[in-house]
């Protein structure tokens, strides 16, 4: 492909006024088209005209008539510019019905976005989501994602390069627990065994000590995956700090009993998109969820 050499080429303004007047037969429908005044339209045709050296349109009583030369430069600006129209629609066709890629945590994920995706769908039909269930964002390739949305401790910033994060929404946590466990072994948190799981513990513990737990003090249950969590709450295998939006629905049905912490945590909650173009659901998406949370 042979590249134009941009500095030869007149202003696109004026190669625009003068497309205008061979598609409207005249200046003052350029003007109508272009939203400018006839006298500007004028002024760029003639201004092209003195850039080339020849003369591209002659007035025909209350019209214009190409030249010859003119006629060979309006059918290959026309070719051209529908060339563009073309492309760019087909661009932002693409970028429009392409899917949606989240990357977000498992449990957010299993407990919110799934659950309650066919009323984002009702909201925008047709929509194609792809969802990548991750527990960190770290290391994730620019270009893999629309809209990452990790959870941390209050004061923790995501760091994605090429990106820009911000609060979509900060949730207490709670400490949950079956009733069967508290009544066998109390309220008291530090006699209570607490649930792990290997992919976010450190997560966990800088949550839990941030709430004022003596985490080295506590018991530990080790359960194979993030997944089993809620369900081994309750069973009664242990404790675990949730989400206390999220955790609600359980504790209504009884299925679970919400347990004082020693100091307030709040769950934040981050949108991190990337910087530039971005898919025209992201931000829809964004204040979907940001409601659920």
């Amino acid at each position: 492909m042979i590249s134009p050499d941009w500095k030869a080429l007149p202003s696109l303004t004026a190669l625009r006024a003068f497309d205008a007047t061979a598609r409207h037969g005249g200046y003052a429908g350029a003007a109508r088209a272009l939203n400018v005044t006839h006298a500007a339209v004028a002024q760029q045709v003639r201004g092209l005209e003195a850039e080339l050296g020849v003369a591209l349109a002659v007035r025909d009583g209350r019209t214009v008539r190409l030249t010859e030369a003119g006629q060979r430069l309006a059918a290959a600006l026309a070719e051209g510019f529908t060339a563009i129209a073309g492309g760019i629609e087909a661009a932002r066709t693409e970028g429009a019905t392409r899917p949606l890629r989240i990357v977000a945590r498992p449990f957010l994920v299993d407990r919110v976005i799934m659950p309650n995706l066919a009323q984002f769908w009702k909201r925008h039909p047709g929509t194609e989501i792809s969802i990548l269930p991750r527990r960190e964002i770290g290391g994730l390739a620019p270009g893999s994602f629309d809209l990452a949305i990790p959870s941390a401790n209050a004061g923790t910033v995501p760091d994605l390069p090429g990106c820009t994060s911000r609060v979509i929404a900060t949730v207490p946590a709670v400490a949950i627990a079956a009733p069967d466990l508290v009544a066998r072994e109390g309220t008291d948190l530090t006699r209570l065994p607490w649930l792990w799981h290997e992919e976010d513990m450190h997560v966990k513990l800088e949550l839990m000590a941030e709430a004022g737990l003596p985490v080295a003090e506590l018991r530990q249950v080790r359960i194979g995956s993030p997944n089993l969590q809620a369900e081994a709450v309750r069973q009664g295998l242990g404790v675990a700090l949730f989400n206390a939006r999220i955790a609600q629905t359980e504790i209504d049905a009884g299925e679970v009993v919400a347990l004082p912490l020693p100091k307030t945590l709040n769950v934040v909650y981050h949108a991190v998109l990337p910087n530039g173009p971005r898919h025209p659901l992201a931000e829809p998406f964004v204040g979907w969820l940001s409601a659920l949370i």
